[in-house]
């Protein structure tokens, strides 16, 4: 071997035998510091405060958008049906709002955000408040010259700014569960 290799040799030993150390530090602390968390989704999450999300009753909404939320919590929170001895009653109201996005310059507007802002209680089996929040999603559709085109896409609008509140109030619930 001549010369210039084993001096290579020797650094690259040295090099290894100080980052060695090094590395095995930080992947420890990266290891140990994910030890902390836990799914949201989880089956511990069900079992978190008795049934956790399986054990909370959702009351009836009376609107149509109101009842596409409450629809998709229930599949969200209660998919084997709701609960014969809830933990929680969750009761929500659902506000719909629709703005004018895109004016033309005869006034006439050509798009339309539409807001969903939803307020929500979780009560106790003893009709004590535990959580209360709201949560907002938006929407959009483009109004056409079809009428039928235009309530169309108000209505697909509406239903997945419907799927998008209840995720929302889903990951809500879940994180006050959680505590």
């Amino acid at each position: 071997m001549s010369s210039p290799d084993r001096l290579l040799r020797r650094r690259a030993t040295r090099f290894w035998r100080r980052t060695t150390p090094v590395l095995a530090l930080v992947l420890s602390l990266v290891l140990l510091g994910a030890c902390s968390v836990e799914p949201l989704y989880g089956s511990r999450a069900s079992k978190a405060r008795g049934g956790g999300v399986a054990a909370i009753e959702i009351a009836p909404i009376k609107d149509r958008v109101g009842h596409i939320v409450r629809n998709h919590l229930i599949d969200s929170l209660t998919p084997k049906g709701q609960p014969a001895h809830p933990d929680y009653r969750l009761t929500l109201s659902v506000e719909q709002e629709k703005i004018p996005l895109l004016i033309q310059l005869d006034d006439h507007a050509t798009r339309f955000n539409l807001t969903l802002r939803a307020r929500f209680s979780l009560a106790d089996r003893d009709g004590t408040v535990r959580y209360r929040d709201t949560a907002q999603a938006t929407g959009s559709f483009n109004v056409v010259e079809s009428g039928f085109a235009t309530v169309t896409a108000e209505r697909d609008a509406a239903e997945e700014a419907a799927r998008v509140l209840s995720e929302e109030i889903l990951t809500l619930i879940l994180l006050y569960l959680r505590r």
